[in-house]
């Protein structure tokens, strides 16, 4: 029998976890007094700051996908409308979809896979590739899957003021910047934003954060801003919470934020401004 590949590997895991979520829910709706200590999604409040642990789920329409919003527990977070990983084979076939009035951004954590657009330029995304797609005008696009190739990415999909300026729609296609070292221990890999080589209309700040030895990092967010923060492999904390991959953290009125890690953990933080009322 021919080894099995890390991509088949984690979709198999990920359909497990399906599996596992699905009787676990099943059975606290059951039996909520005697579930009520397992944690699905939960909420902590301090100083008027809101920190909130949401768990992903398996998309339902596609199980090499993990949504971390929207899901049964966690619906839209304006101006968050989807935040998922993918971990895809060449058997994946996405097919051309639409966007308006929406900013998408995709960062390839491992392998290949092809990105067309209508009227642009089809291009090969590869590790370490961030894709911006800003439309403000309706367009289609699509991920292909390369023939014998697999590929695991992060796609954030934000909605634009109502009031922006309709300019028509863009794709930047560019690398995430150089990793830099922190005092606090963490590898910071800027994906979108001030510190990168992609900006984005929607001013997100997004960061690739990896543990390289033990250590608690602190980072400034601004309490004018919406945050995400999601698992994407090893175990730590948020704050006193306990995170596994595929967990995450929305955030608001947070000056800060701490995380603990050993190496192998590893985080994207995402931060916008908060839409105003």
């Amino acid at each position: 029998m021919p080894p099995i590949s890390v991509f088949e590997r984690r979709r198999r895991d990920a359909v497990r976890h399906a599996a596992r979520q699905t009787i676990s829910e099943g059975l606290a709706s059951r039996n909520p007094a005697r579930y009520r200590g397992r944690r699905i999604e939960g909420a902590a409040h301090r100083g008027g700051n809101e920190v909130k642990i949401t768990q992903g789920q398996i998309d339902a329409a596609d199980v090499t996908t993990r949504l971390l919003l929207p899901t049964s527990q966690q619906g839209p977070w304006s101006p968050f409308a989807r935040f998922a990983e993918t971990i895809a084979t060449a058997r994946k076939k996405e097919g051309l979809h639409s966007h308006n009035a929406e900013e998408v951004v995709v960062y390839v954590l491992e392998g290949y896979v092809d990105h067309e657009s209508d009227g642009g330029q089809p291009a090969t995304l590869t590790q370490g590739s961030v894709l911006v797609l800003t439309a403000h005008e309706p367009i289609r696009h699509e991920l292909v899957m390369q023939k014998g190739r697999s590929a695991r990415w992060m796609s954030i999909v934000l909605r634009l003021p109502s009031h922006a300026e309709r300019t028509p729609a863009s794709v930047q296609i560019k690398t995430a910047g150089d990793p830099i070292e922190a005092a606090d221990g963490t590898v910071q890999r800027p994906v979108v934003g001030s510190h990168a080589r992609a900006d984005s209309f929607t001013h997100i700040e997004c960061t690739d954060i990896g543990f390289a030895k033990e250590g608690t990092a602190f980072f400034r967010l601004g309490k004018t801003q919406r945050s995400v923060a999601y698992v994407l492999s090893g175990s730590g904390t948020f704050g006193s919470e306990h995170v596994e991959p595929g967990d995450g953290a929305l955030l608001e009125n947070a000056s800060g934020f701490s995380m603990h890690g050993t190496p192998g953990f590893r985080v994207v933080l995402a931060s916008l401004p908060r839409p105003s009322l």
